[in-house]
């Protein structure tokens, strides 16, 4: 009885010791679970990644640079696909958010790079 929860135990330690990564790896790793979660138009989970990545990383600078300009993307790409199914007054709200987060993503951008 005695021997499966010691191998349990056991085995959870040595788990837990193989996956020490660091913060910047966690980050990283993250950074391509949105990407590819954006890629397939996954947009919740693309965004739960990127809020988990800020939460989880608070060390990882590079990485939560570039999840502020893969948020932009997201929230663009969400809008954008969300204009395809309204109309009318809620199309005009969409095509406002998606215009402002095209500019946010200019803009972030160009201060990335100066």
């Amino acid at each position: 009885m005695r021997t499966p929860l010691l191998l349990s135990l056991l085995a959870a330690c040595l788990l837990a010791a193989c996956s020490q990564e660091t913060p910047d790896e966690r980050a990283a790793s993250m950074l391509r679970e949105a990407r590819y979660a954006l890629h397939h138009h996954l947009w919740n989970e693309a965004r739960d990644t990127i809020f988990s990545l800020r939460r989880n990383c608070p060390t990882a600078i590079e990485a939560r640079r570039q999840a502020i300009l893969l948020l932009d993307s997201i929230e663009m790409n969400a809008a954008a696909d969300s204009l395809s199914l309204v109309t009318g007054e809620e199309w005009k709200r969409l095509n406002v958010k998606k215009q402002f987060y095209e500019r946010k993503l200019q803009e972030d951008l160009k201060s990335i790079h100066n």
